[in-house]
């Protein structure tokens, strides 16, 4: 097979390509047949742009009742013997699917109508285009005597300039399902290319966005047309006909013109205005032409107009595949139909993430693609999603080294404000939070958030994070401050260990308590708090929040705790009680503890201070006693007394 038999190469020199010129012809036969009574303003013929791609790449642009009831109204009756298109069937069959077209499972008895109207739906191609095409190759859609060589080589696919037709293409279903499979492939989607199994050089002739020399007649002295192709649609035409009409040609309508005419692709725009109407649909944006002329495999036909009262002096316009945005202050870019949905909930171009700022890509990401827009990126993770990362987040999840770190990839969309406090916005990740709020973005790792959670989030003690994690997550060893303490995390387990909450913060600081033995009470004097532990009590008064332990709290009890002269506790103990060796103080004295034994040792009591203070004094032998001169004071001990 040839290289130009295997690309379906086409010329069309022939007014009617499957008649060669000759005496038929020239005494008109063909034309009476296939030209339409009203013919077409060719004056209007753009070499650059024969069609515009909004129109060629309609698959859906005909269902098959529409096809069947265009093709009744071409030809009123078939001569004696034959079959017209109108009536043609043919048992199809199953066609696998490849990147240019859809699977076609093969039926019994199909209509050309319904094979055309499939075809172009599963390959992306306008049944209109399909039926001009059969139109100008063999002059089927008007033949009422159509040969079986017409439908053998219907849409003169697989039929090179220098060698006969490849047999292996032959029947109508065949030349319909492979002509629109090369008008695809001329477009180079997505799937084929230097990699794939659809390997190709096709793109290098005729590229779009580019001045090509296009001959007139395979006779190379016949001359050439500079012609700057503008979209994909002509493109393809060009490399299945390979031809642009000279202006004799043009100047005849649907007739002859001179010995360097060809009349193919002049006959596609005749064909098509004259059925269906103008072949301009909405053309490329000015500001997009260059953008298009590089992406235009993926964007496919225009869809809409370009609209331009967006912000920033921007504009937009819309594609097959996606959307191309851009603004005074960035460049065009495009926006791939996956990805606009999410970028719409987000607002487009109008909204947080603003107008893109690069394109979709895969490299340099782990498990997924992304694409950047002003105000962050829309990320997709294989195999769960699509997610917005705003501007801010991403700063965050970027310092600890993206997905690759240990935040690790998105597990939720955008920021979640509605059900945290204190101005507070989250977005979740494999890893952990990241939480936004006015003061700062951190990232909170799973560890510690399950503790944060456990003590009431920013809803309670804790707050809001203050601070990043201190070392990297994945160490197992750091801690984490918060606005009301600090969470602590040893060998990957997390808990708190400090609180700017008194009450928590004696707790935390105060290990060796043990598990609490009662609920926190406020029964003690002038509404005082106390919670019993298993080795102390935790005293909250208007001095402050101290731990008292078990020894220390018999003897203040011995004294009438708070209600006598030691009042509350005023400070904590002078070193780790299980040491045996320490003191406490109160606001009426100190207390020691000597390996556990603990006693009073001082007083701001005065006569207490000195009962305390002179221990050879002894064991007292009476009370005290106010019966000195001017009503003075004493009480007798075993080794003297205290006045």
């Amino acid at each position: 097979m040839s290289a130009r038999r295997a690309l379906g190469w086409r010329r069309c020199v022939a007014i009617v390509c499957g008649t060669l010129l000759g005496v038929g012809v020239l005494q008109g036969v063909t034309l009476h047949e296939s030209a339409p009574a009203q013919a077409a303003d060719v004056s209007q013929f753009a070499a650059g742009n024969i069609i515009d791609d909004a129109l060629f790449w309609d698959g859906t642009a005909m269902s098959d009742s529409q096809i069947q009831d265009f093709l009744n109204s071409k030809v009123s009756g078939c001569a004696s013997g034959y079959t017209c298109l109108k009536d043609y069937r043919e048992t199809t069959y199953t066609i696998a699917g490849t990147p240019m077209c859809g699977q076609y499972d093969g039926r019994t008895d199909e209509s050309a109508a319904t094979i055309l109207a499939r075809v172009g739906q599963l390959c992306g191609v306008s049944p209109k285009v399909l039926l001009v095409m059969l139109q100008k190759e063999q002059g089927l859609v008007t033949k009422t005597a159509p040969s079986a060589a017409a439908y053998r080589s219907a849409m003169g696919a697989a039929c090179p300039d220098t060698a006969a037709c490849d047999s292996n293409y032959y029947g109508f279903f065949n030349q319909v399902h492979y002509a629109a499979y090369l008008l695809k492939r001329y477009t180079q989607p997505p799937g084929t290319g230097a990699g794939t199994a659809y390997t190709s050089r096709l793109d290098l002739r005729y590229p779009v966005g580019q001045t090509t020399d296009v001959l007139f007649n395979p006779d190379a002295g016949c001359g050439t047309l500079p012609v700057y192709i503008s979209n994909q649609a002509t493109h393809a035409l060009y490399i299945y006909t390979p031809y642009t009409p000279n202006q004799v040609a043009l100047n005849a309508g649907y007739g002859l013109g001179n010995a360097c005419s060809t009349y193919g692709n002049r006959n596609f725009y005749n064909y098509y205005v004259d059925w269906f109407g103008s072949v301009r649909g909405f053309p490329v944006g000015v500001y997009f032409r260059d953008y298009y002329a590089a992406n235009s495999s993926w964007l496919g036909y225009v869809t809409g107009p370009m609209i331009c009262n967006s912000p920033d002096s921007g504009c937009v316009q819309s594609y097959q595949g996606g959307l191309v945005a851009g603004s005074y202050s960035t460049a065009a870019a495009g926006v791939h139909s996956d990805y606009l949905q999410i970028w719409g909930w987000y607002g487009r171009e109008l909204g947080t993430l603003g107008y893109p700022i690069g394109e979709y890509r895969c490299d340099n990401m782990a498990n997924g693609c992304r694409q950047e827009f002003q105000g962050g990126w829309i990320v997709t993770v294989t195999g769960s999603g699509s997610y917005v990362v705003t501007k801010t987040v991403r700063e965050t999840w970027s310092q600890w080294g993206r997905e690759f770190g240990p935040i690790g990839q998105p597990t939720t969309s955008g920021l979640l404000c509605n059900d945290m406090g204190g101005n507070a916005c989250r977005q979740e990740f494999q890893g952990g939070w990241i939480v936004q709020s006015p003061a700062a973005t951190n990232f909170v790792p799973t560890a510690v958030l399950n503790v944060w959670k456990a003590w009431g989030r920013e809803f309670n003690i804790l707050g809001l994070p203050s601070g990043s994690p201190s070392a990297d997550p994945t160490a197992g060893n750091y801690t984490q401050a918060f606005q009301g303490g600090v969470i602590t995390v040893t060998g990957g387990a997390a808990a708190l260990t400090s609180s700017t909450d008194p009450w928590l913060g004696t707790m935390l600081s105060s290990g060796w308590l043990g598990a609490s033995t009662q609920a926190k009470s406020c029964t003690l004097k002038d509404g005082a708090c106390y919670q019993a532990f298993q080795n102390g009590w935790i005293v909250q008064s208007p001095v402050g929040v101290f731990a008292v332990p078990t020894s220390v709290l018999q003897t203040w009890g011995a004294y009438g705790r708070e209600y006598n002269i030691l009042g509350f506790p005023s400070a904590k103990p002078s070193a780790d009680p299980t040491t045996g060796n320490y003191t406490q103080a109160f606001q009426g004295g100190v207390i020691t503890v000597t390996g556990g034994a603990a006693a009073l040792t001082s007083s701001t009591d005065p006569w207490l201070g000195t009962m305390v203070s002179s221990g050879w004094l002894g064991a007292s032998t009476q009370a005290k006693s106010c019966t000195l001169k001017d009503g003075a004071c004493y009480q007798a001990f075993q080794n003297g007394w205290i006045v």
